[in-house]
């Protein structure tokens, strides 16, 4: 199976800053990350990034962003 890349804009809340959640989705989910933008403050964080992985894989990695609090957009 072809393996599907997604580039997203992240956004997620100061609870979040310190949690590994790219880590997280990359270990459960079995998905690739490339950050190719970030701006983390104390307050929010923002990356721009590619996902890569099997379609069902990436459904299941941003499901699980969403269910955290982060916001996704496709870019």
């Amino acid at each position: 199976m072809a393996a599907t890349i997604r580039k997203l804009t992240l956004s997620f809340p100061q609870k979040l800053i310190r949690e590994p959640i790219l880590h997280n989705i990359s270990t459960r989910f079995g998905v690739m990350f490339n950050i190719s933008r970030a701006n983390v403050t104390e307050e929010q964080g923002f990356l721009e990034l590619a996902l890569e992985g099997d379609a069902e894989a990436l459904e299941k990695a941003l499901e699980y962003l969403r269910s955290r609090g982060v916001t996704i957009e496709e870019s």
